[in-house]
């Protein structure tokens, strides 16, 4: 598969923030459904660990996501639809009282999956990137200056990124997606190193003390952490250490310890998955509830507009607005805990700071990818394993999706629907009156039933993707060239699409009909645009076009670098 797909850097590569790369040796290497080889060539310039072979259901998934952000973001700059499922916004504890068109319902609905799954990602690349550097020798240190020093690289793309669009706006930190990345990346790859240190330390206590004497390095050796030379061995039996010079008793011992070490440390992540993305609605100014009033509710429509207030010299935007709603996102009433512990868990919004995605509201996202991969590395399981076992997560986050329509939990928008379906059954689950009502969910900060339904739908399509074999993959346009370079990917579409958006606004702009039309006639939004017309979809869809042969060129020239290249973080 070399000749066909040129742009798989087939190594155990650095994992990106967007752009995680998920290879793993040979060993592993049907871990995860199809793998793609790569030749010799591209082996030695980007000096690989062990191995020739990247799975590929992650990159197919990140490719898709890809392709679906930049869907909702084309939309955004040529003013095809307004950027929400109801015309209000997606925020905690708001007021809704209008629906969006039924397209712009559906494809915001879908491009929901996007940050989860970007978040869920960059955590299971944090596992392969900890077990391919350990297997090459790396130390604890070095791998967490890594870390560090790969969220900086980030937090400096996004500062280079605001400059570019906000250097007269006076904001001096701006989250747009990136930053949030970058800091829960960091977070991310010290937890995982702080799993791996405290799974061995239980595993050696475990141990009965008379075994203690006997046992050697690799008995408490964290289970994702044994070196490439124990593969073999780990295919018969995954949880058991090389104890060649020990005692057949001696190594069950340990070989249990480290087994039960294993599993409490991912009920713990477990735990902690839960416990971070509830504290969305404990930590909830009102708890995700509404209780405004109808005048509330007037105020709430508006509250978008608000933030944008003497922002702009006209009433028609310039290109750069559509950039700018883009990253203005709504938010809730500031708490009484003051500004830095509301940038960490809010959407803030101030003459000096623009946030959108509070790294700590969005960090369960990256827990459960920790899990997720060290359950999927921990042995060697065939691909329909696998599949099974990602519709059965699947399935699981369905049902708890449901339960929260259902028993009204995990929710920050309880008694926030008003829409007319609502106020003609007042007494109904609000969630059960309509299609819309029942999916609608929130995101400025994400709710677990956010959480839920999302990443029910990005396992879902893991499960998918892991069913195509390799030649499948290939043959499915520019996803693999968008997930194996993201980052590039989401740097080079903003300002493509922000410019093939003025030529084709100047040509076929219109004026909006009243359900694209922002609500109340605030000036951020511009009432002319190209709608859901032809011009619109197929200006998408040429930017993918152009996008896919650059990103495949760009993960060529990265493949040349050595994995610790700075290159190799875009």
């Amino acid at each position: 598969m070399a000749g066909h797909q040129p742009t798989r850097s087939a190594t155990v590569d650095n994992p990106e923030l967007q752009d995680t790369q998920f290879s793993a040796g040979t060993a592993v290497a049907s871990n995860y459904g199809a793998t793609a080889d790569v030749d010799a060539s591209e082996l030695a310039a980007s000096k690989p660990t062990t191995g020739s072979a990247r799975v590929l259901a992650p990159d197919l998934l990140r490719g898709l996501l890809m392709a679906l952000m930049s869907l909702d973001h084309a939309a955004i700059f040529m003013g095809a639809w307004r950027h929400g499922t109801p015309k209000e916004s997606e925020s905690d504890s708001t007021v809704f009282v209008e629906w969006n068109h039924t397209v712009a319902y559906i494809s915001r609905t879908l491009t929901h999956l996007c940050a989860p799954g970007f978040f869920f990602l960059m955590g299971m690349g944090t596992v392969y990137f900890a077990r391919s550097r350990t297997n090459l020798g790396w130390s604890t240190w070095q791998m967490s200056r890594h870390f560090v020093v790969r969220g900086i690289a980030l937090a400096l793309v996004n500062e280079v990124m605001s400059l570019t669009f906000f250097a007269r706006r006076g904001f001096w930190i701006v989250n747009i997606v990136l930053l949030g990345l970058a800091i829960d990346y960091v977070l991310s790859g010290l937890l995982c190193l702080a799993v791996n240190a405290s799974e061995s330390f239980l595993a050696r206590m475990i141990v009965p003390k008379s075994q203690q004497a006997q046992q050697d390095a690799s008995a408490t050796t964290p289970l994702l952490s044994s070196s490439s030379s124990n593969n073999t061995r780990r295919q018969a039996q995954p949880h058991a250490p090389s104890a060649a010079n020990s005692s057949s008793s001696s190594s069950s011992h340990k070989s249990r310890a480290q087994t039960i070490s294993f599993w409490i440390h991912n009920l713990l992540l477990l735990a902690l998955t839960g416990v971070t993305i509830f504290w969305n609605v404990w930590l909830s100014p009102h708890h995700g509830q509404c209780v405004a009033s109808g005048g509330q509710a007037a105020s709430a429509v508006s509250v978008e507009s608000q933030l944008l207030s003497g922002f702009w010299p006209s009433s028609e935007p310039q290109v750069h607005t559509s950039l700018l709603l883009l990253l203005l996102l709504p938010r809730p009433e500031h708490s009484s805990r003051g500004a830095w512990f509301d940038f960490w868990f809010y959407p803030v919004q101030t003459s000096t700071v623009m946030s959108g995605f509070p790294p700590l509201a969005w960090l369960s996202f990256c827990i459960l990818g920790i899990l997720y991969a060290r359950v999927v590395l921990a042995r060697r399981f065939p691909p329909a394993t696998l599949v099974t076992a990602n519709l059965a997560v699947a399935v699981l986050l369905s049902a708890l999706f449901v339960a929260t329509r259902l028993a009204h939990f995990g929710n920050l928008s309880e008694g926030c629907l008003r829409m007319p379906e609502q106020l003609a059954h007042p007494n109904a689950n609000q969630y059960l009156v309509s299609v819309k009502s029942f999916f609608f969910i929130t995101k400025y900060p994400p709710s677990p039933s956010f959480f839920f339904f999302t990443l029910a739908c990005n396992f879902y399509l893991l499960a998918l993707f892991g069913m195509l074999s390799a030649g499948t993959a290939s043959r499915l346009p520019g996803l693999l060239n968008f997930g194996g370079s993201a980052l590039f990917f989401y740097v080079v579409h903003m300002y493509l699409y922000t410019a093939l958006s003025i030529p084709v606004k100047r040509l076929f702009a219109h004026p909006l009909p009243s359900r694209d039309q922002p609500p109340g006639g605030n000036d951020w939004e511009s009432s002319t645009g190209t709608g859901i017309s032809p011009a619109f979809w197929l200006t998408w869809l040429l930017g993918l076009a152009i996008l896919s042969p650059v990103c495949g060129a760009y993960a060529r020239f990265k493949a040349t670098k050595p994995s610790d290249s700075l290159w190799r973080f875009f």
